[in-house]
């Protein structure tokens, strides 16, 4: 478990589901909202992570991040499995997609123990295929 105020400055990603049904990754950049339920646990969180980077690519993916030589786009590897890709700010403020798959895939279509973990945070008003913008409020519920 994390304390909220040791997380800010450092780099947590963390899934979501929306009120389809599909799964999204959202990365604090150290400043970002960072969920209760990822604080309990982000090493379930990274594990869960890391399965779906382990996923056959499914699709193409849009990225508006592209990054220098050298560097793995997690964003684009995760859209790529069909999970939205959305970052905050270093300097907080809400999270904006950087990463969106063509084909998406529902929390119930991953393993078991991925869904879980996704499942975890349901953002029942939210959208990811029509989201470009999330503050703390819509996360928050």
């Amino acid at each position: 478990m994390i304390a909220r105020e040791d997380a800010k400055g450092f780099e947590y990603d963390w899934l979501a589901v929306d009120a389809e049904g599909f799964v999204a990754m959202f990365s604090t950049a150290g400043a970002g909202y960072a969920p209760a339920e990822l604080l309990q646990d982000p090493e379930g969180f990274d594990s869960a992570i890391d399965a779906i980077l382990q996923m056959p690519v499914r699709n193409a993916a849009a990225c508006v991040r592209e990054l220098p030589p050298g560097r793995v786009n997690t964003w684009k590897l995760i859209a790529e499995r069909g999970v939205f890709a959305f970052d905050s700010d270093p300097l907080g403020g809400p999270y904006r997609l950087v990463a969106s798959p063509h084909v998406p895939v529902l929390a119930t279509e991953l393993p078991s123990h991925v869904s879980s973990v996704a499942s975890r945070i349901v953002l029942s008003n939210v959208l990811f295929r029509r989201a470009t913008e999330l503050g703390e409020r819509q996360i928050r519920r």
